[in-house]
C-alpha cells in the first residue's frame, strides 16, 4: 500500500513567477517552467524556466517567449526541450544545461494558428510530441519528431496517433473503443519503452505501446468520480517502490515535494487538481494517495537512492527425502489451486537408455500437503501449468526422442504420451528435443533443443493449441541464426545467441523470454509468432555459467520459489524492493538468484547460499501465499500461467529494430486477458482423453 512518508514545500515562484506547471528531471536537478499567465498561441507573455538542485536551490532562471507549457530533459543529450505556445504558433527552444545558453526557436514545417505542440516524450533516441485541439476523426494527437533529438532548421513530423483511434478500455476490457482524445495534454515515456498520454478534459489517458511501430497499440482509461472541480494534468508510472513526487501546486504557486514508499510500479499515479490518485492498470480502479493540494499540473518522481532488493526471510518448503526419496527438484508451476513440482531423479533425457528412469511430478495444496504423486517415465524437464486449459504440460525427454504428456488437475490423471509429426525423428538418429512450455493466451510455445546449423528452430509453435490430441505438429517461430537487438549496446541487427534452448516463460505483456545456459543469454521476443514478431537480447558477463530460469517480477516485493538442485529442496524467499525493470536469473556459477539489468548487462547477486539452483517461480505480495506446515512440508508457487508474471506491461525496454526472420501468423491482442478454467470444466473438456497412466 503506498504511503506518503513526509511532505515538504520544494519551492516557491521567485523574482515574481507565477503558475507553475510543467516539471521535468535529469542529471540530479529539477527544471520547472512557471507560465505567468502568458497567452498560449504567442500572442503574449513569457515563461520562467527555473534550474533547481534536488535539495531546492535556484542554479539558473532562463525566458522564454510565449507559453513554454512543454518541458522535458532529453536523457541522451541533456538539452532541455522548451515547447512553445501549445495551442497555436507553435516552436522549440533548446537550453544547453551545461553552458546555460539558448538556441531557438525553431520552426515547423506545418504551422497552425489554432493548433499546438504540448509536450515533449524521448524514447530509445526518437522523439514524440503531443498536438493540440483536434477537430474531428484522423486529426493528429501523436507526432514523432523527424528530426530526432538534435533538431536543426525546419521541424518536421510525422503523424503515429490520430482522433478516432481505437483501443483496449482498461476499466471495462473491451476493445477497439473509441480512445477519448480530444484534449491531447501531458506525454510522457513509461519504464517498459512505451507512451503514456493525457486528454485533460476527458480525464482520460492512453498508454500506447512500440510507439510508431506496426505493432503499436493502445490502451486507455477514463478516470470517474474526480473531486467537484478537479481534472486531469500529468500521469507517472514511477520505476521504484519508492522516491519522491514533485508536484506544481499552482492554487498555492509552489512545488511540493512527497516521499512516498509501497508504490505500485505497475500502477500509475496522476494529478487530479486537488488530489495525486493511484490508478490500477489492469483494473482501472483508483486510490487517492495525496489529498489538499490546489490546481496540481506537473508531475515529477526521483526513485529512492537506496532501493536495493533484500531478502527478508528464507524457509526449506520441499525436501525431496519426503516423498519417496525422490531427487533433482527442476521445474516448477502453479496452478489449480496447487503446487506441482517434477524431480528428474538422474532420468536419461534422451529416452535412448533400456532402463533410462524416470521423474516423480508432486502435486501439493497450498498448506504443503502432498495431494499425488505421479511417476511418468523419462526426463520430464518442462512442467508448465495452462490457465487456458487447466492442464498441467509435461513435456518427456529434451534432448531427443521427446513426448508430451498432459495431467489433469480435476483427477490427477495422465493422459499420453502424445508424439510428435513425421518431420521429427525418433529412434537411435533423434538428436533434438523440447524442453520447456509457455502459453499465451490460446497459443502454447515450445523451445526446441540442440540446434547445430543456421536455420535449425530453437521456439515452435504448437500447432495443436491449448487441447492438443493427436499427432503434435509445430510451426517454427525462431531460428539459429536469427537476428535482433543487444538490450546492453543498443546495436541491432546482431545475432541472437540461442545454440542451448531451454527454459521458456510468458512475459507480462505477452513476449516471451528464452534462456541459453551455453550462451549465458537471454532473448526477448515480442510479439511471438505474428508478422509484428521482433527478438533482443542480454548477455550474463563473462565467466557466468549455469544460466536455467528467469523472472520478471509484477510487483516490488513478493516471494521466490526455487528448486535448489544441489541440496535436493525447494525454497521460499520473501524478497523486497525488486526492480520490476529488471530480471532475477538463477545462476549455477554464483550459486545465486541474481538481479541482472538488461540495459547494462550488470549482474548483482540477490539471493545467494544456493546449491545448483533450477526452475524458479514469483508470487506478487497481496497473490495467495503458500504457508509452512512444517519444515518438511511443501509450499510455493506463482502466477496462474505457471511463470509469476500478470499481463502488466514487461518493463525491459522494447526491441528497437532487428527481427527475427522466421515470425509467421496473425495478431494476438496482447492486452487482453484470458479466464482462468476450473478443473471442472477442464474434466469436461478431456472426458475422452487417452489412457491414464497409473499413479504411485
Amino acid at each position: 500500500m503506498a504511503i506518503v512518508d513526509k511532505s515538504a514545500v520544494f519551492a516557491t515562484g521567485a523574482n515574481g513567477a507565477t503558475q507553475p506547471d510543467s516539471i521535468t528531471i535529469g542529471s540530479d536537478a529539477l527544471w520547472a517552467e512557471y507560465g505567468n499567465g502568458a497567452d498560449s498561441t504567442g500572442a503574449g507573455g513569457s515563461s520562467t524556466i527555473v534550474h533547481y538542485s534536488l535539495s531546492g536551490q535556484v542554479e539558473n532562471s532562463y525566458t522564454i517567449a510565449g507559453s513554454a507549457d512543454g518541458l522535458k530533459i532529453d536523457p541522451n543529450t541533456g538539452t532541455l526541450f522548451a515547447l512553445q505556445n501549445q495551442d497555436g504558433n507553435s516552436s522549440l527552444s533548446l537550453i544547453d544545461p551545461n553552458t546555460g545558453t539558448i538556441s531557438g526557436p525553431l520552426s515547423y514545417g506545418v504551422t497552425s494558428a489554432t493548433r499546438g505542440y504540448d509536450d515533449v516524450a524521448f524514447l530509445n533516441g526518437s522523439v514524440y510530441l503531443s498536438y493540440t485541439n483536434p477537430t474531428g476523426s484522423g486529426d493528429a494527437v501523436v507526432q514523432k519528431l523527424v528530426n530526432d533529438d538534435q533538431p536543426l532548421g525546419t521541424l518536421i513530423t510525422s503523424n503515429i496517433l490520430s482522433d478516432g483511434a481505437t483501443g483496449t478500455n482498461i476499466t471495462t476490457g473491451q476493445t477497439d473503443q473509441p480512445i477519448p482524445l480530444s484534449d491531447p495534454d501531458s506525454l510522457k515515456s513509461t519504464p517498459n519503452g512505451g507512451l503514456v498520454l493525457t486528454s485533460g478534459s476527458d480525464n482520460a489517458f492512453t498508454l500506447i505501446s512500440d510507439p510508431g511501430t506496426a505493432a503499436q497499440s493502445e490502451r486507455f482509461v477514463q478516470l470517474k468520480n474526480l473531486p467537484v472541480g478537479s481534472s486531469l494534468d500529468d500521469v507517472i508510472i514511477p520505476a521504484s517502490s519508492t522516491g519522491t513526487f514533485y508536484v506544481s501546486n499552482a492554487g498555492t504557486n509552489q512545488i511540493q515535494a512527497y516521499t512516498v514508499s509501497g508504490l505500485n510500479t505497475s500502477d500509475a499515479y496522476a494529478s487530479v487538481g486537488t488530489e495525486i490518485v493511484q490508478v490500477d492498470l489492469q483494473t482501472g480502479a483508483q486510490t487517492t494517495l495525496i489529498t489538499g493540494l490546489s490546481g496540481s499540473h506537473g508531475l515529477g518522481f526521483v526513485p529512492s537512492a537506496n532501493d536495493d532488493p533484500t531478502v527478508q526471510s528464507t524457509s526449506i518448503f520441499a525436501l525431496g527425502a519426503d516423498v519417496g526419496n525422490a531427487t533433482q527438484p527442476d521445474s516448477v508451476t502453479m496452478g489449480d489451486d496447487s503446487i506441482w513440482i517434477e524431480y528428474g531423479n538422474g532420468a536419461d533425457s534422451t529416452g535412448k537408455l533400456p532402463n533410462g528412469g524416470s521423474s516423480t511430478i508432486v502435486r501439493y495444496d497450498m498448506s504443503g500437503n502432498v495431494q499425488a504423486t505421479l511417476s511418468l517415465p523419462g526426463s520430464i524437464d518442462g512442467l508448465k501449468f495452462d490457465p487456458v486449459s487447466a492442464m498441467v504440460f509435461a513435456l518427456k525427454n529434451q534432448d531427443a526422442n521427446s513426448n508430451l504428456y498432459l495431467i489433469n488437475p480435476a483427477d490427477n490423471s495422465v493422459s499420453g504420451p502424445l508424439s510428435y509429426d513425421s518431420g521429427y525423428v525418433y529412434g537411435a538418429n533423434s538428436s533434438t528435443g523440447y524442453d520447456d512450455v509457455a502459453f499465451d493466451g490460446g497459443k502454447v510455445f515450445v523451445s526446441h533443443t540442440n540446434p547445430v546449423n543456421l536455420g535449425d528452430s530453437v521456439v515452435q509453435m504448437l500447432d495443436n493449441g491449448n487441447d492438443p490430441s493427436g499427432t503434435l505438429t509445430t510451426t517454427s517461430i525462431l531460428r539459429l541464426g536469427d537476428t535482433g537487438t543487444n538490450l546492453t549496446t543498443g546495436q541491432t541487427n546482431q545475432p541472437l545467441p540461442v545454440a542451448d534452448p531451454d527454459s521458456l516463460k510468458t512475459l507480462p505483456n505477452g513476449s516471451l523470454i528464452l534462456t541459453s545456459d551455453h550462451d549465458a543469454s537471454l532473448t526477448v521476443i515480442a510479439h511471438p509468432g505474428t508478422a509484428q514478431q521482433t527478438a533482443s537480447f542480454v548477455t550474463l558477463p563473462a565467466g557466468s555459467s549455469g544460466l536455467d530460469d528467469a523472472i520478471v517480477p509484477t510487483t516490488t516485493s513478493g516471494t521466490f520459489v526455487i528448486s535448489n538442485a544441489g541440496a535436493n529442496d525447494v525454497l521460499k524467499v520473501d524478497v523486497t524492493e525488486l526492480h520490476t525493470n529488471d530480471i532475477y536469473v538463477s545462476v549455477g556459477s554464483d550459486n545465486a538468484i541474481d538481479q541482472l539489468d538488461p540495459t547494462t548487462g550488470t549482474l548483482t547477486p540477490v539471493i545467494t547460499g544456493l546449491n545448483s539452483p533450477h526452475g524458479m517461480m514469483f508470487i506478487p505480495s497481496g497473490s495467495p501465499a503458500p504457508t509452512v506446515a512444517s519444515t518438511s512440508a511443501v509450499a510455493q508457487g506463482g502466477g496462474a500461467a505457471g511463470s509469476g508474471m500478470s499481463v502488466a506491461d514487461f518493463p525491459v525496454p522494447a526491441p528497437a529494430s532487428g527481427t527475427s526472420t522466421s515470425g509467421t501468423g496473425s495478431a494476438w491482442d496482447q492486452t487482453a486477458t484470458v479466464p482462468m478454467m476450473t478443473s471442472a470444466m477442464a474434466n469436461t473438456l478431456h472426458a475422452a482423453a487417452m489412457p491414464v497412466l497409473s499413479q504411485v
